[in-house]
């Protein structure tokens, strides 16, 4: 018997929507977000920086939602928190505010390459990790019937390589713009995914015991040797 297709989801905090309700809503937001770019008069790095990203949350959703019996996963209020952060986050990256608009990179061409590389490499190590990951990745803090440790591919090094690289999506960003507030938007990143890093290893740690001690001797959260 064919395994049914997959069906486009979407979760806004505690809202869960799939098929055409889930497409129409993710094609608003998606106009919304491009709105409020052309409304910030970007450049053309931004406007590359904002493509990139857009790819990566088409990618994103349409491979989110797919369902697997869960053990135990993050509350439904410390989600919609992070959820939250990643939205004001995600609009400090692209929007212009007059008192953040002061540079904290030179005004020039250099760093706009430095920060789409950046970009770019995120991206390609999110796909990377997806493909070691399996059928154990989900789009927040879960622990999974047969949940598996995996330490392959980048969980070699990096226990948490899908935060890493959106990460360096929200810095090359920052870089991308080189103005304060795109910056500020890139710290508020940092702040949920610190914090959602720490939940998550709490999880792990209380699931697969010794094992989990000794995968976090040899690895590294983020990014060797920064954190």
């Amino acid at each position: 018997m064919p395994s049914p297709r997959p069906t486009f989801g979407l979760q806004l905090g505690g809202l869960k929507l799939s098929g055409p309700a889930a497409v129409i809503v993710a094609l608003l937001l998606l106009a919304a977000i491009t709105a409020l770019v052309v409304l910030s008069k970007p450049t053309l790095g931004m406007l590359a920086a904002a493509a990139i990203w857009i790819g990566f949350l088409v990618f994103w959703s349409a491979t989110a939602g797919r369902g697997t019996v869960r053990k135990s996963e993050e509350s439904v209020q410390s989600r919609a928190l992070h959820q939250r952060l990643l939205y004001a986050g995600l609009l400090l990256l692209f929007v212009s505010i007059p008192p953040l608009g002061w540079r904290w990179l030179p005004a020039g061409s250099w760093h706009v390459g430095v920060g789409l590389g950046l970009m770019a490499a995120g991206t390609l190590l999110h796909i990377w990790a997806r493909q070691h990951l399996g059928r154990n990745w989900t789009t927040k803090v879960t622990i999974l019937s047969g949940h598996q440790l995996v330490q392959s591919g980048p969980y070699r090094w990096i226990r948490h390589p899908i935060y890493t690289a959106l990460l360096a999506l929200a810095i090359g960003t920052a870089v991308v713009s080189g103005r304060g507030v795109s910056l500020l938007g890139a710290l508020v990143f940092i702040f949920a995914y610190v914090r959602k890093l720490r939940i998550e290893e709490g999880a792990l740690g209380a699931e697969f015991g010794a094992a989990w001690d000794e995968y976090r001797l040899r690895s590294w959260p983020l990014v060797p040797p920064l954190y």
